[in-house]
């Protein structure tokens, strides 16, 4: 296996140790500009804010899951015809959808924060209701972001194809999908909202701000794939 870490020969624990490696050096300093915008958002505590993050770690690990899954059952067909050339035309594509769902969650938070700000007197939501822990603007940007191809995780998954089926093609996604959640992002995600809790005046403020973010960067996002595709 080409990815191999030294002195790790567990395919498993090798999908796991390479996932964390990226998500220190990578990922954390990717993902958390939407993560950051969308706490800001929808959510300034910590345990909130731990919470979102999660959320939006599961939908890329579902992402990951995914392309695990396709590469495992057409792995050797994907091998043959699939060229460097294709996956830069399918990473470009998916970074256009993730572009245009990262516009549409933005402006989402924005029309929540809008009509929030005009009913204040509305009783909160009750925190013991499931659909009110389960942030699903979280989940589906974080898949959106998830489907955007990881060259780490196709390499990985290339180079164990040989002898991995496709059970083990999903598991090496998914936990190579574990291991970027288990990093820095986390914790930050956590301080990020605790910080903005220590401003209540200016809630509002921060809520508008957050989901503005949110649009810039994913007009941002599809400026720039538009640009390449080009």
């Amino acid at each position: 296996m080409s990815l191999m870490l030294p002195e790790l020969s567990n395919p498993y624990l090798n999908s796991l140790a390479i996932g964390f490696v990226y998500g220190l050096v990578a990922c954390t300093a990717t993902c958390l500009p939407y993560i950051a915008g969308y706490i800001a958002s929808a959510g300034t505590t910590f345990r909130r804010s731990v919470l979102i993050t999660l959320i939006f770690n599961a939908g890329r690990i579902t992402a990951y899951t995914l392309i695990g899954a396709l590469l495992g059952i057409f792995g050797s067909l994907a091998r043959s015809f699939v060229d460097d050339a294709t996956l830069a035309s399918l990473q470009i594509y998916s970074t256009i959808i993730f572009g245009i769902v990262t516009i549409i969650i933005g402006t989402s938070l924005l029309y929540k924060t809008r009509k929030n700000s005009c009913n204040c007197n509305k009783p909160p939501l009750n925190p013991k209701w499931l659909p009110n822990r389960f942030d699903v603007g979280a989940y589906v940007l974080g898949l959106s972001r998830g489907l955007v191809l990881c060259p780490p995780l196709i390499a990985l998954l290339f180079s164990s194809i040989l002898f991995a089926n496709p059970v083990n093609s999903i598991a090496f996604a998914a936990l190579f999908g574990i291991g970027t959640a288990v990093s820095p992002m986390l914790l930050i995600g956590g301080v990020t909202g605790w910080l903005l809790s220590k401003a209540p005046l200016l809630r509002n403020f921060i809520a508008l701000a957050g989901a503005i973010i949110i649009i810039l960067l994913g007009i941002i996002t599809l400026i720039s794939s538009l640009i390449t595709l080009v």
